[in-house]
């Protein structure tokens, strides 16, 4: 069974606030005299469910295009966080027994507001931490996923995006993981591949 844990990419939807907004602009339509149907789109290559390559915060980063396939290919395990936690803590992460390879999916009551499409940015959505990155760092990650739209909370600076990004971590950020059961996965995480790019919306596909 195949679960599609991507957001839709859709005209006005949810995103960060000092990203451009998403626009679909149908500029040649069938129903008007034209021969075909076709749309242009207007975003941030940070929309909706995406992936950051390490371009995002290293300067000298490689881009999206760069990143290797068997990181985005493979075992991922869905973690359910409390409602009670509002933020992925070091203290969290070590009950996990996680260990080196790893891919970890975080489930947290952000899900509700992406699964509900909720267009509205919440500044008060459930994060990870510094502590908890370089904690994931050091037991040999190689992949973390977030169901909002930033690994790190709200203006509390970018420690956990340089800290992961620095080691090569692949963080997906915007996934939709309502309807997934907490457990093991088969992941399939494929970026657009722009050339160079700090990051790029993804089609995230969990099997069961």
């Amino acid at each position: 069974m195949y679960i599609d844990v991507s957001m839709d990419i859709e005209d006005g939807m949810l995103h960060w606030p000092s990203d451009p907004a998403i626009e679909i602009y149908n500029y040649s339509q069938i129903s008007k005299g034209d021969a075909a149907n076709n749309s242009k789109i207007t975003c941030g290559v940070h929309t909706g469910t995406h992936i950051d390559s390490p371009k995002h915060f290293i300067d000298d980063g490689y881009g999206i295009d760069k990143i290797d396939l068997d990181k985005l290919i493979g075992s991922a395990n869905v973690i359910e966080v409390p409602a009670e936690l509002s933020v992925i803590s070091k203290d969290f992460i070590e009950q996990l027994k996680i260990k080196k390879g790893d891919r970890i999916l975080f489930k947290t009551k952000n899900s509700e507001l992406i699964n509900a499409g909720d267009r509205n940015f919440h500044t008060d959505y459930v994060y990870v931490n510094s502590e908890a990155a370089k904690y994931m760092v050091e037991m040999g990650v190689v992949l973390v996923g977030v169901d909002y739209l930033s690994v790190e909370g709200y203006r509390v600076g970018h420690d956990a995006h340089k800290t992961l990004l620095g080691a090569g971590i692949v963080i997906i950020e915007g996934l939709n993981l309502f309807n997934v059961p907490a457990g093991e996965y088969k992941l399939f995480a494929l970026p657009v591949k722009i050339k160079d790019s700090n990051g790029a919306p993804a089609r995230v596909i969990l099997e069961k």
